[in-house]
C-alpha cells in the first residue's frame, strides 16, 4: 500500500479570481507545473488550498480539475475534512466518485473530541469508502490532538493507510514510525525545511506547502535524503529555510496568510497563476509587500526571480 504514497506530495494552493472563486484554468497550469518538476503526488483541498473557504460544489470542481489534469500520472489524495463524521463521509464519497486515489481527514473540528470518538470517526470513514484513508494530523488548526496510541491503533487494525503529520513533533513522529515499521502504513511529514530530518525519523515522504512555488527544491531535499546523501539534503533544506524566512518579514495579518500570499506571489511571478489574492478574512498582501518579497527572493535565487 505505501509504495504509491511516498515521495513529495504537493498540498496544492487554490488560485482564485477577484470574486474569490476558484480559478480552474490557473489550477490546471499549477498541476502541470508540479508534474513537470517531478513530484510524486498531489494533496488536494488541504490547509494550503484554503479548503474551508469553499462550498461543496467548489470543492468538487477543484478536486475534479486536479484529478483530470493529473490523469493518473501521480496519485491524488483528497482532504475530505469537515466538522462531523456524516459530512466528512459525504465529501469522501464525492472524492471517490471524482477519481481520488485516497482520502485524508483531520479529526472533526469545533468540539474537543475524545480519542474514542476519533477512533469511531476514522473507522466510519473507512467503512464508507473503498479508498485508502489517511489521518491528517494538524492540531494547531483543528484544536484536537490525536494521541499516539490512537494513531497506532488505527494503523495496526488497517483502518488507515498512512498519516500526514503536520505538528512538526519529530519525537512523536519517530515513535509512530517505529510502531508501524514493516507494515503498509505510509508516514508522511507535513513539513517544509525538515524534510531531511523527517526521512531520518522514518518518513516515506513529505507534504511541503512551499513546494507549490519550489517543487524542484522539495523533490531534491527528499530524494537526496532518501538516497542517504544527507550532506546535500541539508544544503537544500537550508536553502528552503532561507526562502521561507522571507515570510517573516510580513508583520501584519496572520502567519498563514503571509505564507499563502508568498507562495501565490511567487507562482504569479513565475506566470503560473494570475492572481495572488487569498480568501477573506485572510489578508491579501499589498503590492509593496509582494515587490519586497520578490526582491528578497531575487537575492537568494536570482534564476527563479522572473519579474
Amino acid at each position: 500500500m505505501s509504495a504509491p504514497f511516498q515521495g513529495i506530495f504537493i498540498p496544492l494552493i487554490t488560485p482564485i479570481n477577484p470574486a474569490e472563486r476558484p480559478d480552474l484554468d490557473a489550477l490546471r497550469r499549477l498541476v502541470a507545473f508540479q508534474l513537470e518538476n517531478g513530484v510524486s503526488g498531489l494533496w488536494a483541498l488541504g490547509t494550503t488550498s484554503e479548503f474551508a473557504a469553499f462550498d461543496e460544489d467548489e470543492r468538487g470542481a477543484i478536486l475534479r480539475t486536479v484529478v483530470d489534469t493529473a490523469a493518473g500520472r501521480v496519485p491524488v489524495i483528497a482532504n475530505v475534512s469537515d466538522a462531523s463524521t456524516r459530512l466528512t463521509i459525504r465529501h469522501a464519497r464525492r472524492a471517490a466518485d471524482l477519481g481520488a486515489d485516497a482520502v485524508a481527514a483531520t479529526p472533526p473540528y469545533y468540539y474537543p473530541h475524545s480519542q474514542d470518538e476519533l477512533l469511531a470517526h476514522y473507522r466510519a470513514i473507512r467503512a464508507a469508502v473503498d479508498l485508502p484513508v489517511f489521518i491528517y494530523n494538524i492540531p494547531q488548526t483543528v484544536r484536537v490532538r490525536l494521541e499516539l496510541s490512537t494513531a497506532r491503533t488505527l494503523a495496526a487494525e488497517g483502518t488507515v493507510a498512512g498519516i500526514k503529520d503536520s505538528q512538526n513533533d519529530l519525537e512523536w513522529f519517530r515513535q509512530l514510525t517505529l510502531a508501524t515499521r514493516g507494515t503498509d502504513f505510509a508516514p508522511l511529514a507535513g513539513t517544509r525545511y525538515l524534510i531531511d530530518a523527517a526521512v531520518l525519523a522514518g518518513a516515506v515522504g513529505a507534504v511541503p506547502s512551499l513546494g507549490n512555488a519550489f517543487p524542484e527544491l522539495c523533490v531534491a531535499a527528499y530524494q537526496t535524503a532518501a538516497s542517504g546523501d544527507f550532506e546535500r539534503a541539508a544544503s537544500v533544506s537550508e536553502e528552503i529555510a532561507r526562502i521561507e524566512a522571507i515570510v517573516g518579514t510580513i508583520t501584519s495579518g496572520s502567519r498563514n496568510a503571509a505564507m499563502l500570499g508568498f507562495i501565490k506571489t511567487v507562482l504569479a511571478d513565475r506566470g503560473i497563476i494570475t492572481d495572488a489574492s487569498v480568501t477573506s478574512p485572510l489578508r491579501t498582501l499589498r503590492d509593496d509587500e509582494r515587490t519586497e518579497m520578490l526582491r528578497r527572493l531575487d537575492a537568494i535565487r536570482p534564476k527563479y526571480a522572473l519579474s
